[in-house]
This record gives structure tokens, C-alpha cells and sequence, in this order.
């Protein structure tokens, strides 16, 4: 399939398109970065740790130092959603990139623009399932009776899954845009 590009002397409409596209891929640079240095941060600051096993991850019961096992097991959780997040953000800044560069109505653009869709759709479904095992295991050490399996749904979880669900959407309809327009443009 044929990607199809805006010349660059489209004038101010390009100019427009380029300015949009450059800032948003910023944004989704940004939004990766401060997810992997929200982690770092929670996880080198014993306050936020405790702040993070009460609120976030519902564990009220979470001892005011983990055990060297529940630290390294929950961070090593956190690292699954993040890791989806981030890699959304990072996929999403380099479709503003082809953007930005004139590749809009591109079958590849649909195909990425889904595949987005999906990590973010994952980073929903996972995060409340990382919460859970995160809350076990910051209060596994915890004495008898003291352990805790919290489960925690939080607006942001459902936005991500419904996020997710456009982009796939809006992914698929945009791949049939384009076969349709390769389509009519094969008529001419």
C-alpha cells in the first residue's frame, strides 16, 4: 500500500500539521520519562514506598519498611506497567514523528496507531493485577495474620482500557481508510 504524504509546500496547513505533531511527540516523550522516573523515585524514597504500599496499592496493613524480599518483588512488579506505558508513549512519539514528516494516511501508521492501542489496553488490564500481587508481596513477611491481598480499580485503570480500545478501533478504521483510498486512487 501506498503511504501518502503532504508535500511540503502545502503551506500553512503542513506548517500547522508539524507544529501539532511536534509537540505531541514531545508530550508523549515526556509522559515516558516521568513514568520511569515516577518509579525510580518511589522506589529509592523509604516514605514513598510506604505512601505508595497504603494509597496506591490499598496494602494498610504494609509494615513501615518492607522485608528485602517484598521491595525487590514489588518493584520489580511496578516495572511491568510502567514498562507498558513507556513503551506506548515512546511508539506514540515516533507516529508523531512520521507525521510530523508528512506520512499520515500510511497503512503502517493504522498498524502502529493499534498496536499503541493494545500496550495501552494491557497497561490497563495488568495494573490492577500488579497491585494485587504487589500487596501481597510488600506484606508477605508480614506476621501471621498481618498479610494482605488488596485489590484496588482506580478511574486511571479504566481510562487506559477504554484509551486502548479507540486506538485499536480508531487503528482499524484507519487501515480501511487507506485501502479505500488506494483503492479509489487505483481507479484514476
Amino acid at each position: 500500500m501506498s503511504a501518502y504524504e503532504i508535500p511540503s509546500p502545502a503551506g500553512s496547513s503542513f506548517a500547522r500539521l508539524r507544529r501539532i505533531s511536534v509537540a505531541a511527540s514531545l508530550f508523549c516523550y515526556l509522559a515516558a520519562a516521568l513514568m520511569l522516573v515516577g518509579v525510580v523515585w518511589v522506589w529509592t524514597s523509604p516514605a514513598s514506598v510506604l505512601a505508595y504500599m497504603q494509597s496506591t496499592v490499598g496494602a494498610g496493613a504494609a509494615p513501615a519498611v518492607p522485608s528485602a524480599r517484598g521491595y525487590w518483588l514489588g518493584l520489580a512488579l511496578s516495572l511491568v506497567p510502567a514498562g507498558l506505558f513507556t513503551l506506548a508513549m515512546l511508539r506514540l512519539g515516533r507516529l508523531f514523528g512520521r507525521f510530523r514528516r508528512g506520512i499520515v494516511l500510511d497503512e503502517g501508521n493504522a498498524v502502529e496507531l493499534s498496536r499503541i492501542g493494545w500496550l495501552l489496553f494491557a497497561f490497563g488490564a495488568v495494573t490492577p493485577i500488579i497491585r494485587a500481587l504487589q500487596s501481597v508481596a510488600l506484606t508477605f513477611d508480614n506476621p501471621t495474620g498481618q498479610k494482605q491481598l488488596a485489590i484496588t480499580l482506580d478511574p486511571g485503570v479504566f481510562g487506559a482500557l477504554a484509551a486502548g480500545a479507540v486506538l485499536v478501533a480508531f487503528g482499524l478504521v484507519l487501515r480501511e481508510a487507506v485501502w479505500l483510498a488506494d483503492e479509489n486512487q487505483s481507479f484514476v
